[in-house]
């Protein structure tokens, strides 16, 4: 299924790297009692022992409602915590075998989505989203490049939590951008797939990541390279034959979101230079098909 790729050019996606998102949890909101509602934190801790033997370090439980996940990377890679509420006894092998199956379908036992792409090796980031009651797989999907490469979860980089008490419906903390996930017509012949950006600049932007539609999506921001147009990006991305030259984005400076669900939101930071992105989700639907970048889910951001 491969939740983080979808059906992008294996050839193309083996030059692929994360980049870094930086921790930002934006101001706190009033819960109407006149004061300001903290998340509850929640801390990761991505620990390695040599390559081929790496955890994820975090409490077995945390209370519903607005948490703050951080990630903290001890290791000399990139390292990332991705999540997912599992509605169904399906063991956190069980989901990992779906989710990196060659399969572009998504079952309904899988929901909600969040955490934290990569994050550069000694560095830190958070996330902050209102996490629902129920059973959470977390993992690191990164490593695993290179095809039948085993990932960072293979290494032992997964494991389980649960979300506590009763469901929450605290508000995220206002913050000065924000980058929407659309789609419309998603289960007919008509389909709509779009980003939607507001307040975006360069530097630090702490970032509203929202998702109105009803499929999976996620947000990867690409420097369109000198002299490429989002032409060339999209001629790129939609060819299965092997590349030619130099990809026409810069993958290894990209940064982006986790994938989350419809009607899900979280607020993360983004480090954004001045200059043109390609924009891009890269899942498919949950009933499988092409991959949003191929329904057109592809758009040109220019940041000053």
């Amino acid at each position: 299924m491969h939740l983080r790729t979808g059906r992008l050019s294996r050839a193309l996606l083996a030059t692929l790297a994360a980049g870094a998102l930086v921790a930002g949890c934006g101001d706190d909101e009033e819960d109407g009692t006149g004061e300001a509602a903290k998340p509850t934190a929640f801390t990761v801790t991505a620990t390695a022992e040599g390559k081929k033997k790496k955890a994820l370090e975090f409490p077995a439980s945390v209370k519903a409602g607005l948490v703050a996940m951080t990630l903290t990377n001890s290791d000399t890679v990139p390292r990332s915590a991705q999540i997912l509420r599992v509605e169904g006894d399906q063991t956190v092998d069980d989901v990992l075998k779906v989710v990196n199956a060659e399969s572009t379908k998504i079952p309904d036992f899988m929901q909600d989505g969040g955490g934290l792409p990569a994050v550069k090796p000694g560095a830190s980031a958070t996330a902050t989203q209102n996490l629902a009651p129920g059973r959470y797989v977390i993992w690191d999907d990164e490593g695993g490049d290179e095809e039948g490469a085993p990932g960072n979860d293979e290494f032992g980089a997964k494991g389980e939590f649960t979300v506590t008490g009763e469901a929450s419906d605290a508000e995220l903390p206002e913050v000065a951008a924000t980058v929407t996930a659309t789609d419309e017509g998603t289960d007919g012949d008509d389909k709509t797939y779009d980003f939607e950006f507001k307040g975006l600049k360069a530097g630090t932007n702490q970032v509203r990541f929202e998702n109105t539609g009803e499929q999976l999506h996620h947000a990867l921001f690409f420097p369109i390279a000198k002299g490429k147009t989002i032409k060339d990006v999209e001629a790129a991305f939609a060819s299965e034959e092997e590349p030619q030259g130099p990809p026409p984005v810069d993958f290894e400076n990209g940064v982006g979101t986790a994938v989350i669900d419809g009607d899900i939101a979280q607020n993360i930071a983004l480090e954004l230079k001045a200059g043109k992105y390609a924009v891009v989700c890269f899942l498919s639907d949950r009933k499988g098909g092409k991959s949003h970048a191929e329904e057109g889910m592809l758009e040109e951001l220019v940041v000053e």
